[in-house]
């Protein structure tokens, strides 16, 4: 069985508050933009700005609840992120709320939202800043297995995940040595040229 991302959850958007007016700005809730959606869980640490609560009831932006999935729509699109704390965000970021617990795992959903980044960033239009609409991210096939068989896949991508992230950073190591070693090959040769 399959369900539609649509289906599963309603959709929230965000805003910006302007940011001339200072009232807006210098306040408790953490705002953030896409730079802020890392893949994973983020937090008021990821706030590229605190926002006031004169913002939230003045302007175009919300309150996000702890623990929705957010996703880049615009400058961004397809990044993802589980907050776990309530925050605001930039209108180039969909929240998706009122998602059941008991039927779904949030990793998986983001792993499965990162799997479709391909196809999102095909489906984006505009002229100077190009963005998907929110039938594009509804629209993307669900399949429907147990929660805890969506724990384990969402466990084991977090594992290659990892073990990715772990050879690159061997890789940038051996790559230094390298060149740290041509460096000092380079200066022998000179000093017995000399």
């Amino acid at each position: 069985m399959r369900a539609k991302l649509g289906e599963i959850c309603t959709f929230q958007s965000g805003g910006t508050p302007p940011k001339n007016d200072l009232s807006y700005y210098g306040g408790s809730i953490p705002w953030i933009t896409t730079v802020s959606l890392n893949g994973g869980y983020i937090d008021t640490e990821n706030a590229v700005e605190m926002i006031t609560e004169k913002a939230i009831i003045e302007t175009s932006a919300k309150i996000v609840p702890a623990n929705s999935i957010l996703v880049g729509t615009r400058v961004g699109i397809g990044k993802v992120a589980i907050n776990t704390t309530p925050m605001s965000t930039s209108q180039d970021i969909i929240a998706l709320v009122n998602i059941d617990d008991t039927k779904w795992d949030k990793d998986y959903l983001c792993k499965l939202i990162l799997g479709n980044n391909h196809h999102l960033c095909s489906q984006a239009r505009g002229a100077t800043i190009k963005g998907i609409k929110i039938d594009t991210l509804a629209n993307i096939i669900i399949p429907q297995i147990n929660i805890e068989e969506q724990k384990q896949i969402a466990s084991i991508l977090n594992r290659i995940t990892a073990l990715i992230a772990l050879r690159k950073k061997q890789l940038e190591k051996l790559d230094e040595l390298v060149k740290s070693r041509e460096v000092a090959r380079h200066a022998q040769r000179e000093e017995v040229a000399a």
